[in-house]
């Protein structure tokens, strides 16, 4: 048992010069990248839902209505540094040079409406460094949800609690890397609302242009 110990401090002496050099490089490779957000145009909307891009200064979550009442949060990211909060250079290092396990986040908000985003600071419990408004088709929308929400549904295992981001997490089938990434993810929801996205906001530098 020490023996396997001395072996693992050893070899994360060796790889942590490696593992810092990967993150310099992708930083240095990502440095400049923003995700300009193009929204649909309002008179191509028949029945438009304001939907809010929240910006955490390294990630990025996505607030949606509820029918029910409220809001709905949605986030992703890899399932170490957000659900076992094992953030550490080795964890961030791993998450970017190779694929690692991933999760998706939700947490549901009866007391704060759409219409509220002065209080959407309440949501994150990591911080909100930026609140875009934006509006969407309400069916697409809808059909976001469900496809999230049908995920938690069919998980094999109960939800993992995250105080931290005040979210969910249950896994996530695709795994977390360098091109399927927090910020990559939430573009890609954006994008089935039918709201554009150019470039790339792999840094959560986000600019949201007008409609």
């Amino acid at each position: 048992m020490a023996g396997a110990v001395v072996v693992r401090a050893t070899l994360y002496r060796r790889i942590r010069p490696l593992c810092w050099l990967g993150i310099a490089f992708l930083v240095l490779a990502m440095t400049g990248c923003v995700g300009r957000v193009v929204p649909p145009e309002p008179r191509t909307l028949s029945e438009p839902v304001d939907i809010y891009l929240l910006d955490h200064g390294r990630h990025a979550s996505l607030v949606l209505p509820r029918e029910q009442g409220g809001v709905v949060r949605y986030s992703y990211g890899d399932w170490r540094w957000y659900v076992e909060e094992r953030q550490n250079v080795f964890t961030a290092a791993s998450a970017m040079l190779w694929p690692t396990s991933a999760g998706l986040g939700k947490a549901v908000h009866d007391d704060i409406g759409i219409d509220q985003p002065r209080l959407f600071s309440r949501l994150a419990p990591e911080g909100v460094s930026g609140i875009y408004p934006l509006q969407a088709e309400a069916e697409r929308v809808s059909a976001l949800q469900k496809r999230l929400d049908g995920i938690f549904a069919d998980a094999d295992s109960e939800p993992v609690r995250s105080e931290s981001y005040g979210l969910a997490f249950v896994p996530y089938a695709r795994r977390y890397s360098a091109v399927h990434q927090s910020n990559l993810v939430v573009a890609s929801w954006l994008r089935e609302l039918d709201v554009e996205v150019q470039g790339s906001p792999w840094l959560s530098n986000w600019q949201v242009a007008e409609p």
